[in-house]
Parts: C-alpha cells; structure tokens; sequence
C-alpha cells in the first residue's frame, strides 16, 4: 500500500507508512483524520494532536507568530499548529521524512482544481452531478446497514438536499434533528421540511444557562483537546445536540451523522469580477472577509508574518492566468485547503467525541471530479444548486420549495455604483454593526453563553468594534479561559 494507491482508490484515509529509508505521512483531499509530527534530537513523533507531539519533544510551547494570525482566522494556516515545533500534514499532501537525515519533504498531491468544463451545458451537468450524489448515497446506505442515519436539519439548502435524498430513497433508518432556543425559526423551518418528507424530526433545545453549565464541566477540556488537536478552533455548533442525543440513547453508539458539507461553494470570487486585472494583492483582498475577519482589521491581519507565508504557499499552488477559470479556481482552494478542511470539517472530531460515526456524500471524490468540470454558470454562484435542489424537494414531498424564487447572482452596474457611495457614507457599516452586536448579544442559538467571562455589555461593545464570536471563542481559548481547568497551552516543559 502506498499513498499514490490510496489516493488513485478515491478513499478517505489517514495513513502513517514505513519503510526502510522514511516515513510517509498523508491524508486525504479533504484532511479527514488529521495527522501531526515534529523530528527533534534524531526522532520522529507522529500522534493524532499536536499537543501530544509537543508533550514528547519537550513540553508545549505557543507559537507566538502562528498564534496572532489565529486570532483573526480560527485556524493554524498551512503546515502550521499553535505549537512551537509541531507541524500538521495539509489536506491532500504526502509527507516524506528521511530516516536517517530527518529531512522533511511535503508535495500537495490532491488539491480542488478547477479544470476547463467539460463542454456539457448547465442541464446536463446538473445530471452529472446528481448521478455522483446518488452513487455517493448508494455506498453509503451499503456502510450503513441498518444503522442509524442521523441529520442536523436547518432550512438551508445542503441538509435538504440530503432529507430529500434519504426520503426518496427509502433508507429505513433515518433521524433529522435541530437544535437551539425553545421555538426558534430555525427550528420551526426544519419541523415543517422534515414533516413533509415522512422524516421523523426533533428539537434539541437548551437555554444560553444550560448551554454554559454544560460546557463549563470538566468533561470540556477533553472535548478542546480532541476537537481542536491545537490547530483549529473546535467546531462547536452542534456539540450540544450531540452530547444529548447519545446521553438519551437517540443515538445509538456507531450511528452515522451527516451534516450538510459539500464541495459547492458559494461566489467568492465575486468581487474580482468586476476590476481591471486579478492580481495576488486583489485575490488577497477578496479572501480578507472570509477568512482573516474574526476581529477587526483583517487587512492587518493578511500582513502577520504567519499569513504571509503562508500566503505566498498558497501562491505556489494555484496559477492565476487572468481568466475567469483560473481566478475561481484559485479562491476556492484557498477556501477548501484552510476553513473548509481544518475548521468545518473537523466538526467531525464532535459526532468522534459521543461515537458516532459520520459520512461526507457531497464530498466525495468522484462528485469532486465533476464539481471541478463544471460550466462558469455552475461555479459563478450557487443558483444552480439552489434549483437542483428545490426541484428533488418538491418532486419529493410534493410540496413546493421554501426558496423557489430565483435569486440575483451579482449587482447590476448602477447597484454596484450605488453601493461604493453608500460605503463612503459609513451608514450601511453602522446599520450592519448594530445588527450584528444585536444577533451576537441575543444569539438564536444560544452560543453568547460560550463568550464565558464576559457581560453583555462588554460583548456588546466589543462587538461593535469589529469583534465576532468566533473571535472571542480564540482569545479565550489560546488564554487557556474558554473552559476552566483546560491548560491546553499551559503544560510546563520539560
């Protein structure tokens, strides 16, 4: 077995290798499994955190420059981790370390790649795609065999995607859930979408009190650990819902979550599309807001030394040609290789937490390889998929789609004029603010009472100054205050 043979078999997978001369590390396209390693005084360590690396070569130190682009981005950019000498293996990368010299070479072997669309219109790539999805969804009712099927539901597009397909196809074992506030609209949403396709449904509701009270137990510091392996944020949207659906026995052990993941992204290209030329410096601004924006300041924040360097990988990585194909290409990687694999999908790391298994349909290879051959109209926006899916819903349940109504893709000139002379006002930024500080203080789900240590007040006014939530959570969690006792960066060396 070798890395090429588990990437040409198209499986998810994290493989340590040994032979006589290395050690071959690798991980999938989409990092499933993380996998971290240091060498240090003749000896390779390898272990599924990076804080169990860092406690073998010495004891955990910050690293100070990969930890102040944290605070702005949630996440150890590249082959970094927040520890001082432990490095992380890239989604789709191998890693080869010379057993003798210590050498250590990584080449990225799997990445999203936008190739030239393969000449099919937007109808028959739909079908193309759709076909993928429903092979997707073939194995997986093949792995589960029986077991649980288990959905976070919302109104949103990917999980309804995903209850239409399990409704018409039959699958016998299914639950969808949603969680937060008692009656929130979120909730009343799903409740109706579930009902309307046959599929039992069910509230998880909990206060911001209950939420704190939970979080706060000792237990959380274990669930930091193995949720963030010192590299990420934990990403915990749905840990609570989790941690009760277990507890009751809803969820038998080994039950299959499948969250709404998917490898259709929105246009975050959008604002390229527009100027004279694409440039590195221009393709740096329009991933500022999705990516280095947990506080204010992003634009300082893509000028950290940690960020530039990696910054200038990611550069090596993409080829910007000018085009349009080449553009998109390029900002959905950056999408993918960082936020997508190292915080959204390590949600993952929660359903391992309870033990549960999960799935990752629309993220499988081969409906990858379509996705990447799709027309511009396809990967210009999400209208398509929004299409796509409302028309299975409906044929589904026979009822029509909660979003039928097309949506605008892109601002007309005189929107786009309109909207720069608003900006210069600063009135939309301030109407934007209060609506943020408002939706942050009285959060729908709950999650303000995860800003621990802080009064409304303060999280208000912080609020209004630039700060998120996500951004909190970072402070607190590098401060080693998001859950007490944790001490995650607080080892002593050795």
């Amino acid at each position: 077995m070798t890395a090429q043979s588990l990437r040409a078999g198209g499986a998810l997978f994290s493989a340590v290798l040994l032979t006589e001369r290395e050690i071959v590390l690798a991980v999938d396209h989409l990092r499933s499994w993380p996998l971290f390693y240091a060498v240090h005084d003749g000896a390779v360590h390898v272990a599924e955190d990076a804080f169990a690396v860092a406690d073998a070569i010495g004891g955990r130190v910050l690293a100070d420059d990969v930890a102040a682009a944290f605070l702005h981005t949630g996440l150890a950019l590249g082959d970094g981790t927040l520890l001082r000498g432990v490095r992380q293996v890239p989604a789709g990368t191998t890693v080869r370390i010379d057993r003798v010299s210590g050498a250590v070479t990584g080449r990225l072997e799997r990445r999203l790649r936008l190739r030239e669309p393969d000449g099919a219109d937007l109808a028959a790539f739909t079908t193309a795609f759709a076909t993928a999805l429903d092979e997707a969804m073939r194995r997986l009712y093949e792995r589960a065999d029986g077991r649980v099927i288990a959905l976070p539901l919302s109104a949103g597009l990917d999980s309804r995607l995903l209850a239409s397909l399990l409704a018409r196809d039959g699958y016998p074992n299914v639950r969808t859930f949603t969680y937060g506030l008692p009656g929130n609209a979120e909730a009343r949403a799903s409740e109706r979408i579930a009902a309307s396709l046959g599929l039992p449904w069910q509230q998880v509701s909990h206060t911001p009190a209950q939420l704190r009270e939970a979080w706060t137990r000792p237990a959380g510091a274990r669930f930091l650990r193995e949720a963030s392996g010192g590299a990420s944020l934990p990403h915990i949207q749905d840990w609570y819902a989790m941690r009760s659906l277990t507890a009751d026995g809803t969820l038998p052990p080994g039950s299959i979550v499948l969250p709404g993941h998917t490898v259709v992204s929105s246009a975050k290209d959008e604002p390229l599309r527009h100027g004279r030329e694409v440039t590195p410096a221009s393709i740096v601004r329009a991933l500022e807001p999705w990516h280095f924006s947990l506080r204010s300041r992003s634009r300082r924040a893509v000028r950290l030394p940690a960020a530039v360097r990696e910054l200038r990988t990611f550069f090596e990585e993409v080829t910007l040609t000018g085009e349009r194909r080449s553009t998109m290409d390029a900002v959905r990687w950056f999408w993918q290789r960082e936020r997508q694999a190292k915080y959204i999908l390590n949600s993952m790391r929660t359903y391992e937490h309870v033990g549960l298994d999960w799935a990752l349909p629309m993220h499988e290879l081969d409906v990858w390889e379509v996705y990447e051959g799709a027309p511009d109209a396809a990967i210009a926006s999400r209208e398509w998929y929004r299409a796509m899916t409302e028309e299975l819903y409906t044929s589904v349940s026979g009822e029509p789609a909660p979003t039928a109504a097309p949506r605008r893709t892109e601002r007309s000139p005189a929107r786009r004029a309109a909207a720069r002379t608003a900006k210069a006002t600063g009135l939309p930024q301030l109407r934007s603010r209060m609506r943020t500080v408002r939706a942050v203080v009285d959060h729908p789900l709950g999650f303000e009472a995860l800003i621990t240590g802080a009064a409304r007040g303060e999280i208000a006014v912080r609020t209004a100054r630039g700060m998120t939530p996500l951004g909190e959570y970072a402070e607190l969690f590098l401060a080693d205050e998001w859950v007490p006792g944790s001490e995650l960066f607080a080892a002593p060396e050795r």
